[in-house]
């Protein structure tokens, strides 16, 4: 049995240590996976940055979590200062039979309007701010949810979007258990909402477990069903647009770019002529930025730097609404930059996703790593290098 941390400072170290400790060879991981000897022998040099895809199928393989191989253990008991409110969340989500709102009682509009605000909040990723509020917000939709017929579906469509985004306040602060809790409850949710097209924004969360653990197949599939659910309306549209993004990312580390790329044209050409609205639901992000990242990020997915730099070369994303998405982008292109072999380019955008995005990129697996590989790749830290590495608290 393997143990709970393995040693090393990169996912390649840990990688390794968990094959030794297994007995399989680089030989023997490579015919379990899809990935070369090559490749794998690279991963654990620290010479390539391992994608998401590489990382789920070894794991996978060798019957490790991804999260340990990337050496992120959960914090259970002891959240950080700054995540004080994930304790309220969690009481909050367990007192769905048991509400116990504080303060006047609060109507549908009223709680519709301060879930808004907080999901403005979630997007400027303010996420400290957020968990404590959406606690309190849950025993308010606990109490209103007691309804029959439209305004009972009335209040389950708000208490869908309150789970979605308890999921993604928790699973910010590394929380994945909670996380699970709250995404299991808008899935089972989704269908007493009157609104067929919440079934759909449900599997494409759901879909994320696929990505996460490399059944990337079983994931298209989902979504596949997800579209079942859809209508020509504007809203409609929108929700096509992000399936069709998470299902772009799901073929490119099926590895299938041409099924990628298709994806990623399809949801272009739906935004194109019909304009839907950018975010129809909580958590929806049809807008141009979020395509053109995707768009980016496919050839990412397989190792294709030079495609990944041809297309930035051609487009601008940046959207100060979105810093998530403008920093996981540039995150991607400084593995790409690396990929193609410009270190000091691959620096540069790693900095700009700093400056976008702090919170969102300082301990994402895919920054640490792109740093450590470019501190292995040439074994010397420039100062743009080591200071980047002070601050995300990556030893180089």
């Amino acid at each position: 049995m393997l143990p709970a941390e393995l040693p090393g400072e990169s996912v390649g170290e840990r990688l390794k240590a968990a094959r030794k400790f297994a007995g399989v060879t680089q030989a023997q991981l490579a015919r379990a996976t899809s990935f070369s000897v090559s490749l794998i022998k690279k991963v654990e040099q620290g010479q390539v940055p391992p994608s998401a895809a590489f990382v789920a199928e070894a794991g996978r393989a060798l019957a490790v979590k991804a999260a340990t191989l990337y050496g992120m253990q959960q914090i259970v008991d002891e959240p950080s200062p700054e995540a004080a409110g994930v304790a309220e969340l969690r009481s909050a989500l367990d007192a769905y039979d048991d509400p116990r709102p504080e303060g006047p009682a609060l109507d549908l509009a009223a709680v519709t309007a301060r879930l808004g605000t907080d999901s403005e909040k979630v997007l400027k990723l303010r996420h400290d701010e957020v968990a404590g509020r959406l606690a309190g917000l849950l025993h308010h939709l606990y109490v209103l949810s007691d309804q029959p017929g439209r305004p009972g579906e009335l209040v389950n469509a708000t208490l869908h979007d309150a789970y979605r985004m308890a999921a993604t306040v928790a699973g910010r602060f590394r929380q994945p258990e909670l996380a699970a809790i709250a995404s299991e409850r808008h899935v089972q949710l989704a269908e007493r909402t009157g609104d067929p097209r919440r079934i759909a924004i449900s599997s494409y969360h759901r879909s994320t477990r696929y990505l996460q653990h490399g059944e990337y197949r079983a994931g298209l599939r989902l979504l596949d069903r997800a579209r079942e659910h859809l209508d020509a309306t504007a809203a409609g549209r929108a929700v096509q647009i992000q399936l069709d993004l998470r299902a772009s990312i799901l073929a490119a580390r099926a590895g299938d770019g041409a099924e990628a790329d298709g994806y990623l044209e399809e949801a272009r050409a739906i935004a194109r002529e019909f304009e839907p609205p950018e975010v129809p639901y909580y958590g929806v992000d049809a807008s141009s930025t979020n395509i053109l990242a995707h768009w980016c990020a496919a050839p990412v997915e397989r190792y294709d730097g030079a495609e990944a730099v041809r297309r930035a070369a051609k487009v601008n994303v940046d959207d100060p609404r979105r810093p998530e998405r403008v920093g996981h982008h540039h995150m991607d292109m400084g593995r790409a930059w690396m990929l193609h072999g410009d270190r000091a380019k691959a620096v540069s955008e790693l900095n700009v996703a700093r400056r976008a995005a702090p919170n969102a990129v300082r301990h994402h697996p895919s920054f640490r790593e792109t740093l450590l590989g470019l501190a292995a790749a040439d074994r010397r830290a420039t100062g743009s290098l080591a200071g980047l590495a002070k601050w995300s608290g990556v030893k180089l």
